[in-house]
């Protein structure tokens, strides 16, 4: 690129003249062909600044999949916005080959204020690998290292084909979209350790499922951006009755390998953005969990057609320094005589951003001051049924994809009696970068 500017250079200083030389009288009225030479030249010029661009669009994962509609025109300032919008809006430190990897990485270290246990843990290492395989054609990859390598999981793994905007499939292990939360769960972009009670218990978080559907993005008008998910997945399984009376949603989570019987589950999600900074979603999950083998049935009490249904609604509110966001949850599903049906959860969170750039040596960090109130019922009359939590926190991002995390978190819950108990205190301090 220096050459050409450097030609550009020479060809405009030969006909125009530099300040304060006189130029030859043959150059003070170029002829045509130098004319078509600087206008090549300039044409050069904007082609490799338009390469220059398109290249470091890409890297910044702007260009391939599935973008919220703020990326797509350049609105969004900060990498956890972009983050927050897709599986394909992850930063990513290499690019080569149409491929890109990158990952994120979290160290916890948690002290229990009653026992005073305290406690290092590598909780997570994720890394994942994106490739670009023609425009149109995409493949996306999530490996789940916990506690160490003490468990191994693909997170996710999705091959998508766009037609539009509006309308892409995709298929594989898939991000299920129940909530926002399980789509943007990536400990680097959230501002506290630990997820919210109800993202734990009820969605839950993280939910990945086998299946295939179609998800896209439309624009009703200017401002407003309209997002969905629907997809066809093998869903929930027998393993959520714990027994006891106990419905854990967590221990039947979706199956990305055979399914427990022949019946299949549906999940979706629509979002609407009327303006950059709001969003608010709905979501649902429902179908059969009950296994198709009569033994299995008989010994879990089951007919063979219970199903499951969790419903979901979310919103966030960004103004300036200010960020309000919440999730609530509902799951009720047909349940032998004994088991709790029903179950709700809901988190609110308040966030507020101060503090930029006030350590001189990284002049784009910032804090941020959370507050968080959550609370889960599981609808039954066993110890631990109904738990609320609140959570103060304050962080440091001396980038946006790097975050340093001390946090309260004050438990109560609830007694056979249906009385609170006494508050049950941890401090954790938390590390997370994306890389």
């Amino acid at each position: 690129m220096r050459k050409y500017i450097l030609a550009f250079a020479v060809v405009a200083s030969a006909s125009l003249g530099a300040p304060g030389v006189a130029a030859p009288a043959a150059a003070q009225e170029p002829s045509d062909t130098l004319e078509a030479e600087v206008e090549e030249l300039r044409q050069r010029l904007e082609d490799l600044e338009l390469l220059v661009a398109q290249q470091a669009a890409l890297l910044e994962g702007r260009l391939t999949g599935e973008m919220h509609a703020e990326e797509r025109r350049g609105a969004v300032p900060d990498q956890r916005q972009r983050t927050v919008s897709g599986i394909y809006g992850r930063p990513f430190v290499w690019q080569g080959g149409g491929a890109a990897v990158g990952g994120y990485v979290d160290l916890e270290l948690e002290a229990a204020l009653e026992t005073d246990e305290l406690t290092f843990d590598q909780h997570r290492l994720i890394p994942f690998i994106f490739a670009e395989i023609t425009d149109r054609i995409h493949f996306g990859t999530e490996l789940e290292f916990e506690h160490g390598a003490d468990e191994i999981k693909v997170e996710f793994a999705a091959l998508d084909v766009s037609f539009a905007d509006w309308i892409n499939l995709r298929g594989g292990i898939l991000l299920s979209p129940l909530g926002k939360f399980n789509l943007v769960h990536d400990s680097p972009v959230n501002d506290l350790t630990e997820r919210p009670l109800v993202n734990r218990q009820i969605i839950p978080t993280t939910l990945s499922e086998a299946g295939v559907g179609f998800f896209g993005t439309i624009y009703p008008s200017e401002s407003a951006v309209v997002t969905y998910e629907a997809y066809v997945v093998n869903g929930f399984d027998a393993d959520l009755l714990a027994g006891d009376g106990e419905a854990r949603l967590r221990s039947g989570r979706g199956s990305v390998e055979t399914d427990n019987n022949a019946e299949k589950s549906v999940v979706g999600r629509i979002g609407y953005s009327p303006v950059l900074g709001v969003e608010v979603g709905a979501s649902a999950h429902h179908g059969v969990y009950a296994p198709d083998d009569a033994d299995e049935q008989a010994a879990l009490g089951l007919a063979g057609d219970e199903t499951l249904t969790i419903a979901a609604a979310d919103a966030i509110f960004t103004r300036g320094p200010v960020e309000l966001l919440g999730e609530a949850a509902w799951a009720t599903l047909d349940a032998p005589a004994g088991t709790a049906d029903a179950q709700f959860g809901y988190y609110a969170q308040a966030n507020l951003h101060f503090g930029q750039g006030a350590i001189g040596m990284f002049p784009s960090s910032v804090f941020t001051a959370v507050g968080r109130w959550g609370e889960i019922d599981l609808d039954s009359d066993l110890d631990d049924a109904r738990q609320r939590r609140l959570t103060l926190g304050l962080n440091w991002r001396p980038v946006e994809e790097t975050a340093f995390k001390v946090d309260l978190l004050t438990d109560w819950f609830q007694d056979a009696a249906g009385e609170f108990g006494d508050a049950e205190q941890k401090i954790f301090f938390s590390l997370a970068s994306y890389f």
